[in-house]
């Protein structure tokens, strides 16, 4: 069976590589309006030919597959290889994206719990260590 690709997670790589920080400035670069983007967002299509001619200083097998190095001109070193981090990065953007923004405060919430909950924790440890050295 043949896989179908992301067209999300392409344009993200686009987005990400050139530092778009919104939608409209990737419909921009792309010569397309908001809406088209919207569209090829929701169903999921994507004009290869557009994308390879605006973005033809991109690896295409990097663009399609997020595999090798994003542009041409990069040499063969591994110090130019796109990090693990990076390519989180994208998948991230893309995801959070995707929410509203009653489960973006959500999300934020839920970390900021987990850090006064870890921030408790070290408290209590410095208490007991401060406890311990007065006795």
């Amino acid at each position: 069976m043949k896989e179908k690709l992301d067209k999300e997670l392409i344009l993200s790589r686009i987005k990400f590589h050139y530092k778009f920080k919104s939608d409209a400035q990737l419909a921009r670069f792309l010569g397309l309006g908001t809406n088209t983007l919207a569209n090829w967002y929701t169903r999921n299509t994507i004009n290869y030919d557009l994308i390879f001619t605006k973005c033809n200083d991109l690896n295409p097998t990097w663009i399609i597959t997020g595999e090798g190095r994003p542009t041409k001109a990069y040499s063969n070193s591994e110090a130019n290889a796109p990090s693990i981090a990076e390519e989180d990065a994208v998948k991230i953007n893309s995801q959070y994206n995707q929410l509203t923004e009653i489960e973006r405060l959500h999300q934020i919430i839920t970390l900021q719990e987990g850090t006064i909950s870890a921030q408790a924790k070290t408290i209590e440890v410095m208490n007991k260590l401060i406890n311990t050295k007065d006795k």
